[in-house]
């Protein structure tokens, strides 16, 4: 009874969440305070972003053609999503990840997030009150091949599979399968302080190459991993200690490495990052482009049309939504 009561808010919530407080940026922004600030109390009704398939079986075949529609041989692709909303397909990870190479074709790059978790700061995730320079002080170890991936099972299978390169930073890194996947891994450590998303990162060169993002089984708009080249490529971002300063050791057969790093500070995300009107502003502007399969959500965006669209945002911090006290 207690779990479906939890349902039911959580439904409740997503539904006032999406019709009315993403209306207004402001309302948004003062949610996101509370919820953050109380996330030990609120947490339980935090929303899933995942699609929930209610028939017994999904096609895997009829999700292939509707990406089919979109002309995606030859072209680096980049896959966010769920195994537990394709589970109903049938099909095993890597019966999924040869799909989506096939997909893509020899000319083409399939491209997932390979998000690590670092046992050296997991206490540290959600708290709020944190001394930012103490992490300053903590070295992780970067096992490229090894530590702990945390976003979902079909990444890990790219990784272990034959001929994938990942990448060598140790924040967001990237893990391809295909004709650009060396070449997009290759500078990721170059240049000073390097951040996850900057100009030589693999999510960069993923943009210059006009990548097209998947969303498979989730709702895209809360995985854009591209959509923070914005501000970390940016050569005038307005606001002031954007960033912490990372440690890590890199401990790979090829690479073993020292490097401190810079790191989006995470509370300017948790605290003012208007998601729900980011994404009603993709949508109505066709950026994002929705299909539903069975309650199965399929969702596209060109990397390059959604940062030309943010570039051009009147707002240089869009799609946060940021006081004045914070700009230099």
């Amino acid at each position: 009874m207690c779990n479906f009561r939890i349902i039911n808010m959580k439904k409740l919530i997503l539904f006032f969440y999406l019709n009315l407080i993403c209306k207004f940026p402001c309302l948004e922004i003062l949610v996101r305070h509370i919820y953050w600030y109380n996330y030990s109390l609120f947490k339980k009704f935090k929303p899933a972003y995942k699609s929930v398939c209610k028939n017994d079986e999904l096609n895997f075949d009829l999700i292939l053609n509707i990406l089919k529609s979109y002309s995606l041989e030859g072209k680096i692709v980049i896959v966010h999503s769920s195994y537990d909303a394709l589970k109903n397909t049938g099909l095993s990870p890597e019966c999924i990840v040869d799909k989506l190479i096939e997909l893509v074709g020899k000319n083409g790059t399939l491209v997932m997030p390979a998000i690590r978790r670092y046992k050296e700061v997991k206490e540290y995730k959600y708290n709020l009150s944190l001394d930012e320079n103490l992490l300053s002080g903590i070295e992780c170890v970067y096992r490229p091949r090894k530590t702990m991936i945390t976003t979902g099972l079909l990444p890990y299978t790219l990784l272990q599979k034959k001929g994938s390169s990942v990448s060598l930073f140790p924040l967001s890194p990237a893990v391809a399968y295909g004709k650009d996947a060396e070449a997009m891994m290759k500078h990721n450590l170059d240049g000073f302080c390097p951040s996850p998303h900057g100009p030589n990162s693999a999510w960069k060169y993923c943009v210059d190459n006009n990548a097209v993002v998947i969303g498979l089984g989730v709702d895209l708009s809360h995985f854009l991993t591209v959509m923070h080249t914005h501000d970390e490529c940016s050569l005038d971002w307005p606001i002031k200690k954007w960033f912490r300063y990372r440690k890590f050791f890199i401990d790979d057969s090829s690479t073993k490495r020292h490097i401190i790093v810079r790191e989006r500070i995470p509370r300017w995300g948790q605290l003012f990052s208007a998601d729900g009107r980011f994404k009603n502003d993709l949508l109505s502007n066709n950026i994002l482009h929705v299909d539903n399969l069975s309650d199965f959500e399929i969702s596209i965006v060109k990397s390059k049309e959604l940062i030309d669209f943010m570039d051009k945002h009147k707002d240089k911090t869009y799609p946060y939504y940021i006081p004045k006290i914070f700009y230099k």
